[in-house]
Order: C-alpha cells, then sequence, then structure tokens
C-alpha cells in the first residue's frame, strides 16, 4: 500500500479551476491523467471541434480539466492557436484598477458602471492579445516553428512588435469609438431607434473630441432613461471598433498560416448577471458573429446561467457535465451504469498512475455495491470524488485499513457538513440587502421542508408500491414540474440537491428528478436511491408521493412577494399573471416596474440581528471560511485553492480583512506572506445560534 502516492492521485482531483497536473519535475500529466465523460472521448472531440462550444456544468464537473486537455491537443496543431482568458479573475482585478484610471472627461461624463464596463472590455482584448503572444513565443522555442517558417518569412522579433503595438493601441485607447445603443422591448418603437442611429452616427464623426463624444452619449443615455415606460429595457454602452480589432488580429495570425483561433473562457458564470450579458452582448457576439469563422468560443458556463445573446445557439455545440444530461435521458438505469462507469474510469486511471498498485490494494471492494456507493457520494463530480476520497485516506489508508462502503457513506457526511451546509449559516453576513439575503434564507426554509418530507416519507406504506419494500424505503429522490426548476436552481448549483433526471409523471406531465445530497441522507437516516427488484420500481421516483411540487407552490404562496421599485406597494402573489401582462408595471403607482422578491419569515428575526458593520463580501467571507476549517496560517495561493479563485484576489481582499482586524498578515521564515483568522472574526462570524442550525426536524441520525 503506497500511502503518500494514494494520496497525490486523490490530490489531483481535488485541484481547483486552472491549478496544473504536473510531476516533481514539472512535466505536465494531463494527457496521462486526463479521463473524459464519454467513451471515445467524445467530449474533447466535441470541444475541439471548430464550433462554438458551452461547456455547461457545475462546480468540480471539470470544466476547466476538459479545456486543458484540448489545449494540450492545439499546441500541436500547427493551423490553429488558443489563448485562455479567466474572466472571473480579470473582472475582479480590471475592476479593482479601474480607480483613478479613466480619462477624466468621461468621468465627467459617464456613469461609474459604463466606465467600469469599458475597462472590463479593454482588460479582456489586451489579456487576449498576451495570452496569443505567450503561445506563439512557446512555437518559436519548439520544433515547430520550422513549419511557421513556411508561412511566415519575417523574424519572430517583427510579430511580436506588431502584437505589442497592438497592445499600446488599446492602452491608448487609438480604436475608441463610443457609441450609444438600446436594447427595445418592443419592436414598433421605431423613433427611438432612429434617435439612437443618429446619436450613433454622430459620435462617430467626433471621435477626435473624447469630451464631447462622452459628453453627448450621457445626455442619449438620460433621456433614454426617461423613456423606461416606453418598453426600453436596456442602454448598452458599445466600446472600441470591434469588427477592426477582428480583422487586425486575423492579419496578425494569419501570417503564421493560423485558421483557427480557440478563444477558452473560463468561470464566466461568476460574473453578475448585467455584466455576463454586457460580456457577451459587447465582446463575445462580435467575436463569433463577425469573424468569418476565424474565432472559435469555448465558454464554461453554469446550469441555468446559459446567456448566448445574438449568438445562434443552433449553429454551436451545448456539453452538459452533469449526470442528468451527459449519460441519456431514455433510461434511468442506463443512466447511472455510464456515470458509476466514469466514476470507476476516474479512480482506475489516477490510482494506476501514482500507485501502480490492484485497486484491491486500496478499496474493499467485496459489497457489490462499492462502486455504486462512491458514485452516489459524488454524483460523478470529480473534485466531491477527490474530496470524499481524501476524507477516506485519513481514516482508513494511513492507518493500513482499506476504504469501503461504510467509509465513504461517512466522508460523504463530513463532506456535507464541512464544505455545504455552512453555505446559509455565513450568507447572513453577505454584504447584501435584506430582500438579498432574506431571498437566500427563505431557500434554506423551503430546503427544510424538502427534507422533513423525505423524512417523513420513511414510514409511508399506503402504496401498492411502498409496502412490497422490505424495510426502510428509500426517500432520497422527489420529482417538481419542470416550470419550478428555476426555484430549485441555487439549492442545485450549491450541491443542496442535485437534478437528477427527466421523465413524465403518472399524468404525462413533464418532471424533474432531484436528489437529496447524499451526505445529508447519511446524517439524517434517508435511504439513498431506488429499489431495483423488478422493472416496474424504474419508475419509483414518479410515484406520487414523490411529488413535491405542493411544497414548492406552497413556498411560492408564503415567501415570495411583488415588490414596487417606486411606491415600495407589495402586491399579492395572485396578482403576478396580471402584472406580467402589462411588462410588470406597478397597478398601484403606474410608474414603477415590479419584481419578484422571496422573503423569509421563519428567519426574518436572525437576518435583521446582524450589524451592517459585520457585513462582508462572498470572497472575503470565503477567507474566514477556509482559515477557520484549517485552524493555521495560510498561503494566499492555497486559499485561492479552496475558493475557486486567484490568489491576487485573496491577497486584495486579505489587506480589507487585515485592516478590519479580522486576519493577521504575516511571513513565515522565507519572507512569503501567510494569513490567519483572528480571534475577533472566530467569535464574530463562527459562533452559532440554535437559529443557524438546520430544521430537520426530530428522528435524525436513527
Amino acid at each position: 500500500m503506497k500511502k503518500d502516492e494514494f494520496l497525490k492521485a486523490v490530490d489531483t482531483l481535488k485541484l481547483y479551476r486552472r491549478a496544473e497536473l504536473v510531476d516533481e519535475l514539472g512535466q505536465e500529466l494531463i494527457s496521462d491523467l486526463y479521463v473524459d465523460p464519454l467513451p471515445d472521448n467524445h467530449v474533447l472531440r466535441t470541444v475541439l471541434r471548430p464550433n462554438t462550444t458551452f461547456l455547461i456544468g457545475r462546480k468540480g464537473t471539470g470544466k476547466s480539466t476538459i479545456f486543458q486537455m484540448a489545449q494540450e491537443s492545439l499546441t500541436r496543431d500547427k493551423y490553429a492557436t488558443w489563448a485562455y482568458i479567466d474572466i472571473k479573475t480579470l473582472y475582479e482585478s480590471s475592476t479593482a484598477e479601474l480607480l483613478g484610471s479613466a480619462p477624466q472627461s468621461y468621468e465627467s461624463a459617464l456613469p461609474p458602471d459604463a466606465i467600469r464596463r469599458l475597462s472590463v472590455f479593454k482588460s479582456f482584448v489586451i489579456e487576449l492579445i498576451r495570452e496569443i503572444k505567450t503561445q506563439i513565443t512557446q512555437r518559436v522555442t519548439s520544433s515547430m516553428w520550422n513549419q511557421v517558417r513556411e508561412a511566415f518569412t519575417g523574424s519572430a522579433t517583427d510579430l511580436f512588435e506588431k502584437l505589442d503595438e497592438f497592445v499600446e493601441e488599446l492602452k491608448q485607447d487609438r480604436y475608441l469609438d463610443i457609441t450609444g445603443s438600446i436594447q427595445a422591448s418592443k419592436q414598433d418603437e421605431e423613433t427611438h431607434k432612429e434617435k439612437v442611429k443618429f446619436a450613433a452616427k454622430t459620435t462617430a464623426t467626433i471621435s477626435s473630441n473624447p469630451s464631447a463624444q462622452a459628453q453627448l452619449l450621457a445626455e442619449l443615455i438620460s433621456e433614454l432613461e426617461k423613456t423606461r415606460s416606453q418598453n426600453y429595457s436596456q442602454v448598452f454602452i458599445k466600446v472600441f471598433n470591434v469588427r477592426g480589432l477582428i480583422t487586425r488580429l486575423r492579419e496578425i495570425l494569419t501570417t503564421l498560416n493560423m485558421r483557427h483561433l480557440y478563444i477558452f473562457i473560463d468561470d464566466f458564470s461568476e460574473l453578475p448577471r448585467a455584466d455576463m450579458e454586457q460580456v457577451i452582448d459587447t465582446i463575445l457576439t462580435p467575436f463569433n458573429n463577425w469573424s468569418e469563422e476565424f474565432i472559435k468560443l469555448k465558454v464554461a458556463v453554469y446550469p441555468g446561467r446559459l446567456y448566448a445573446g445574438q449568438i445562434d445557439l443552433s449553429k454551436v455545440d451545448e456539453i452538459y457535465l452533469d449526470i442528468y444530461r451527459a449519460y441519456g435521458r431514455n433510461d434511468v438505469g442506463n443512466m447511472e451504469d455510464r456515470a458509476i462507469d466514469f466514476t470507476k474510469r476516474l479512480v482506475t486511471t489516477r490510482l494506476l498512475y501514482f500507485c501502480n498498485e490492484d485497486l484491491e490494494a486500496y478499496f474493499d471492494t467485496s459489497s457489490a455495491d462499492f462502486w455504486q456507493t462512491l458514485f452516489y457520494s459524488c454524483l460523478g463530480n470529480p473534485r466531491i470524488l477527490g474530496y470524499i476520497l481524501f476524507f477516506c485516506y485519513e481514516t482508513t489508508i494511513i492507518y493500513d485499513k482499506r476504504i469501503g462502503v461504510k467509509t465513504i457513506q461517512d466522508a460523504a457526511r463530513r463532506y456535507y457538513e464541512e464544505k455545504i451546509d455552512h453555505s446559509f449559516r455565513l450568507n447572513k453576513f453577505l454584504q447584501e440587502t435584506f430582500e438579498e439575503r432574506s431571498s437566500i434564507y427563505s431557500l434554506k426554509e423551503l430546503f427544510e421542508e424538502i427534507v422533513k418530507r423525505a423524512k417523513t416519507l420513511r414510514k409511508y406504506r399506503d402504496s401498492k408500491v411502498m409496502s412490497e419494500i422490505s424495510g426502510r424505503p428509500p426517500t432520497s429522490h422527489f420529482h417538481v414540474r419542470s416550470g419550478y426548476e428555476s426555484i430549485l436552481s441555487t439549492l442545485e448549483l450549491n450541491f443542496f440537491l442535485t437534478k437528477y433526471y427527466e421523465m413524465k409523471d403518472r399524468e404525462g406531465r413533464d418532471v424533474s428528478i432531484y436528489a437529496i445530497n447524499y451526505g445529508l441522507c447519511q446524517q439524517q437516516s434517508i435511504a439513498f436511491g431506488r429499489p431495483r427488484e423488478t422493472r416496474e420500481q424504474r419508475l419509483y421516483f414518479i410515484e406520487r408521493v414523490f411529488d413535491f411540487s405542493p411544497i414548492v407552490v406552497s413556498y411560492i404562496k408564503v415567501n415570495q412577494e411583488i415588490l414596487c421599485n417606486n411606491c415600495g406597494c407589495r402586491h399579492g402573489h395572485e396578482m403576478l399573471p396580471a402584472i406580467q401582462a402589462f411588462d410588470m408595471l406597478c397597478p398601484q403607482c403606474k410608474q414603477g416596474r415590479c419584481k419578484l422578491v422571496n422573503l423569509s419569515r421563519k428567519y426574518e428575526r436572525l437576518i435583521r440581528s446582524v450589524a451592517d458593520e459585520t457585513l462582508l463580501p462572498d470572497t472575503e467571507l470565503g477567507i474566514l471560511k477556509t482559515l477557520h476549517d484549517e485552524r493555521q496560517s495560510m498561503f494566499a495561493k492555497e486559499i485561492a485553492a479552496q475558493l475557486d479563485c486567484s490568489y491576487q484576489l485573496v491577497g486584495r481582499r486579505g489587506r480589507h480583512l487585515a485592516e478590519r482586524s479580522l486576519l493577521v498578515r504575516g511571513e513565515n521564515e522565507t519572507g512569503r506572506r501567510t494569513f490567519e483568522i483572528t480571534p475577533t472574526a472566530q467569535e464574530v462570524y463562527f459562533s452559532t445560534t440554535p437559529e443557524d442550525q438546520m430544521d430537520f426536524g426530530g428522528d435524525g441520525d436513527n
């Protein structure tokens, strides 16, 4: 039993984002360790096709790993190059560096939000060029340079100078050509469309005077904001001559005989919704639609957060990595078998590479349920699988014992309690409005009711199917009508629930099957899965007793309100269809727009008890949570690995926390920066009250 090698294998599964798979000599291991979710490397081959691709999956599903393998393959392609953009880090850094950097003429004319988006756009393009230069530099120093020379007669220095000139022109705003435009929500408002066209033409003719240009744009925005009642939904700021940028970029790369530029966009769904739409509308859509098949986008997104703008989805590839879409929707049994196979292939590949021993040296697979249990514990998520095996290592491998079914179940429970359960407790300190925090806690109420119902059904025997099951029946899965998916999406993104399958219920209606977190089921003694003795039990999940749609409907009636942003009037939920029919116009004041808000009744007192001065942004709460869990000083890189963000972001936010005496910034013996949580932060953010605990009712843990 090679303990150290086993730990290395497990650690490679736990890696976050762009953490490189390398050995002790710095050699990349991605080609040796890559395991495709589908046979014949189907996902990888699809990503490598010269099409724009959306790679859709929750955190930890392997999006970044697939990108790394695709980039490794493209590096060997003499007719294509690639660039990788970490959009979340770029967004954070460009926003942080913006203060004081915008031209004074723009600060006086444009709103701060518009200036910030200008900065994000420019940072994106500059980072893109830098990435391309890095890739070409690697090719220059490789044997492929002889092939490059067949197409490019100049020197490498000449080519780099062109790229450097390109970046300098961007920095100096020589491409700046700001135009104001609007997105109309009705097609018949031609008057305002013509006004925008006239303003755009006017701004183009005075591009030599940025101050006047910005002032005109500001006036246009002001006027259009007044037309909100006439169904104009948003004002967009278009920056740079995008078509010109694409043409120039293509000219440079075609001198190297490059036929395609693949741009990998990671962490796209981490952006705020408005900024995500802005990036699509002003950057990605033009790159995709105007490059004449030269630029191909590869974008990683979360389920339910795919916004394509004007990109034609009929011409792009959509790859889903979560189990309900990745492994087929015709038969739940086949889906489970394929997902279990992926889990087994993933573990086998890592252990054979690092340990070079038979799996039986580490796993007690005598139980027929071993691989099924391991799949249930992670539901095919590689990162969660890494944590499960790491926790198993700490309780068995280091004591020269093999991992069995009970070890996996205990590890899954620990993962839930340490990595997932805290989400609601910390969100009461989230630096958002009371309504936003209350909305989060309202989902806690919903989740509690779901689990309570699952626990109640453990003793249900009134249906034929349930009465035929010996022992405690599985009650871990439930179904809701497909229209309620959006209500559960946040719980799913945070792994309290997992969408498991799609079926039709007994009445022929489309329903979505969800699984409660496996570790929580271990904690609450909820049997997981479904009976498998008879063919009819394949339909177990759509038994009427597992229809939780009434729970969702009750949640909506009790917790959802319709609130006017002008007069503050609160309308009953029964008014929603009528208000929607009038584009959310408030029936009370006839001026404001209404929005749906979810408010927690049960936890209102708890949320209001939090002092405003203790509120923190999500990233800073995450830093404190990581330091609290590890209970030791850590480097920024180590914290970033836990939070799925860059170490630079941790460094900046750590400075803010130190200024508030919530952590200590120190140095180790080599002078490297370290971070450690303070007793004050421990007391404020991690002392719990009874209301902080999940209320699942009694009869848990037995």
